[in-house]
């Protein structure tokens, strides 16, 4: 777990700040990861810069982009009669 990192949400989750999880704990939680680990409280006390409020909404947008324009890839390729 040490490529881990949080932003305390509440008591009993936080929120995931990798990019993209691929551990058990993470659930996915409209366009952001819930962390459900339980030393996820842990994670958020790490002595990093980084400003876990921004890189949360950052990685929250980006996902919700990267949907966004796969949708409306699947919505051209339907009007076009594309499989």
């Amino acid at each position: 777990m040490s490529e881990c990192m949080t932003k305390p949400l509440l008591t009993e989750f936080s929120g995931c700040l990798v990019e993209n999880p691929s551990c058990g704990f993470a659930v996915r939680f409209g366009f952001s990861y819930l962390c459900e680990h339980p030393r996820h409280k842990d994670f958020s006390l790490e002595r990093s810069p980084v400003d876990r409020n921004k890189l949360y909404n950052d990685l929250k947008i980006s996902r919700r982009t990267e949907y966004l324009s796969m949708a409306k890839r699947f919505l051209a390729d339907m009007e076009a009669g594309t499989p």
